[in-house]
């Protein structure tokens, strides 16, 4: 009875040690966008004529990278998720879309189309619009 004790606790002590250090390695990354570096900085103009001159070229160039954004807001949408600011490039109808994560508790920041922005996103591709995630304003 006593070997099978032992034997539960240090199965227990085990399995909650394995637990305890796979939920807090860090690996060193940063947690948040902001605090990661900057892969490339550029204007959304460039950044849409990039993605539509060559999409595959620039899925190698831009995909998965943090970006620093530069444009103009075109249109801003609000929903239960987040903030969505579309920016400005030489098509009307399409640009690049800058997703916004709403935290609880943290009230969203109002765009104004035609404010000149900038955001620090990750690329997450192409589809109509250049896609970021994770923005912040920079």
């Amino acid at each position: 009875m006593k070997k099978l004790l032992l034997f539960l606790f240090l199965l227990i002590l085990v399995v909650g040690a394995f637990f305890f250090f796979r939920g807090n390695r860090s690996g060193g990354s940063p947690a948040t966008v902001w605090e990661q570096t900057t892969d490339v900085k550029l204007e959304a103009t460039q950044l849409y004529a990039d993605f539509m001159q060559d999409e595959t070229g620039a899925n190698e160039k831009y995909l998965n990278k943090i970006l620093e954004v530069t444009g103009v807001v075109s249109t801003v949408q609000n929903g239960r998720g987040g903030t969505s600011v579309l920016l400005r490039t030489s098509d009307p109808a399409h640009g690049v879309r800058c997703r916004f994560d709403q935290k609880p508790g943290q009230s969203e920041r109002k765009y104004e189309v035609g404010e000149s922005v900038q955001f620090k996103c990750v690329c997450s591709g192409f589809v109509e619009d250049v896609e970021m995630v994770q923005c912040v304003e920079r």
